[in-house]
C-alpha cells in the first residue's frame, strides 16, 4: 500500500510539471465530481462558466469503487473537486491523502447538513443477534458490506429538500473559485432551487393518499424519500448496492413480503436484480422500477434524461 502510494504520489507530481498537461491555463476553470448527484449539481449550477467533469463512468459503483493513478492526476489537475460525503465515496479519502488541497480546492457537499443515521453494522448484527445483544460503537470504522459500515444515511439527493441544501453548498464553494461568475452560480442556484421546490411539491401531493406506505426495495437507498413523504422502507440488501444479504436475510424478507402481502419489490434496473428475482420468484411480488439515481447510462444522457425527468419516472411508478 505505502509503495502504491509513492508511486501515485510520483505520477501526480509528474503530470503537474510536465508542460501541456495541467489544465488550470484554461480560461475556464475545470471543476471534478465523483459521480451522478454531484456532477449534476455542479453541471446545473456551474452552467457555461466551468468545465464539469465526472471521475467515475457510468455502471461503476461509488460505494465500492477504488481510486487509481489517474483519478488522482485528474482530481489534482481540477480546480475544485465535489464530492458526496465520507459515507457514500469511501475511496475519496485515500484520494485526498496524496492531493495537494492547497492546489484543488475541494468540497464535501453534505458539509453542514444533518444526516440520517445509517445501518451500523446491519449484516453483522443479523449474523451475531442470536444468544446475546450489544450496543454498537458507531465509531467511523467502516467495517462492514465490502469492508464498510455506514454511521449515517449518504443518499440525500432522493429528498429534494436535502438535496437543494447540497446546491447550496455548491453554489458557495463555485462563488469561492470563481467570484468573477458570481452572478451566473446564484441566479443558476435560484432556479434549481425553485425546481426543486416544485418536485417536493408533486411528491406530497401525489404521495398524500398513497394506501399502502411501505415500499419494499432491494438496495437501501430511499430513506431520505421515505423520511419526506412519510413512508416505511423495507430493504433486502443494505444502503451499499452491491451488498449481498446472508440467506437468513432473505429468508426474514420473503417471509415479511407474505406476511405484509407486498405486491411489488422495487428495483433499480441499472444494476443487478438477482437478489430481488429471488425474493419475487418466492413471493409472486411484481419488479417495478424505482432509481436510486447514483448513476444514469449514457444513453439515457444523450435522450435527455436527468435528475429531474428520473425523479418523476419515480413518482409515477409509486403512486401506479
Amino acid at each position: 500500500m505505502k509503495l502504491f502510494k509513492k508511486f501515485i504520489l510520483f505520477v501526480v507530481a509528474f503530470a503537474l510539471i510536465v508542460p501541456g498537461v495541467s489544465v488550470h491555463a484554461q480560461d475556464k476553470k475545470t471543476v471534478m465530481t465523483t459521480f451522478y448527484p454531484v456532477y449534476y449539481l455542479a453541471s446545473r449550477i456551474g452552467g457555461e462558466a466551468v468545465n464539469v467533469e465526472m471521475l467515475l463512468e457510468s455502471g461503476q459503483d461509488a460505494h465500492s469503487y477504488e481510486s487509481t493513478a489517474k483519478d488522482a492526476v485528474a482530481v489534482q489537475e481540477a480546480d475544485l473537486f465535489i464530492y458526496q460525503d465520507d459515507e457514500m465515496e469511501f475511496f475519496v479519502s485515500d484520494l485526498l491523502s496524496i492531493v495537494d488541497q492547497e492546489a484543488t480546492q475541494v468540497l464535501e457537499s453534505t458539509e453542514g447538513i444533518e444526516l440520517l443515521s445509517g445501518d451500523h453494522n446491519h449484516e453483522e448484527e443479523d449474523e451475531h443477534e442470536e444468544g446475546h445483544e450489544e450496543e454498537h460503537d458507531h465509531e467511523h470504522d467502516h467495517e462492514h458490506e465490502e469492508g464498510h459500515s455506514h454511521e449515517f444515511d449518504p443518499h440525500t439527493w432522493l429528498d429534494p429538500n436535502f438535496y437543494s441544501q447540497q446546491a447550496e453548498n455548491v453554489k458557495n464553494a463555485l462563488i469561492q473559485l470563481d467570484p468573477a461568475n458570481k452572478a451566473t452560480y446564484t441566479e443558476n442556484a435560484e432556479k434549481l432551487s425553485e425546481e426543486l421546490t416544485a418536485l417536493n411539491e408533486a411528491f406530497e401531493t401525489g404521495l398524500a393518499d398513497l394506501k399502502n406506505r411501505t415500499i419494499v426495495v432491494q438496495h437501501e437507498a430511499f430513506g431520505y424519500l421515505a423520511h419526506a413523504y412519510d413512508l416505511e422502507q423495507l430493504a433486502i440488501s443494505g444502503l451499499a448496492n452491491n451488498a449481498e444479504p446472508s440467506a437468513k436475510k432473505l429468508a426474514e424478507m420473503t417471509k415479511v413480503v407474505n406476511e405484509r402481502n407486498v405486491q411489488v419489490i422495487y428495483i433499480d434496473p441499472t444494476t443487478s436484480t438477482t437478489i430481488s428475482e429471488t425474493v419475487s420468484q418466492a413471493t409472486g411480488a411484481e419488479l417495478r422500477p424505482l432509481r436510486t439515481l447514483e448513476f444514469i447510462t449514457e444513453e439515457e444522457i444523450e435522450q435527455g434524461e436527468d435528475y429531474f425527468s428520473i425523479m418523476r419516472e419515480n413518482l409515477a411508478q409509486l403512486t401506479k
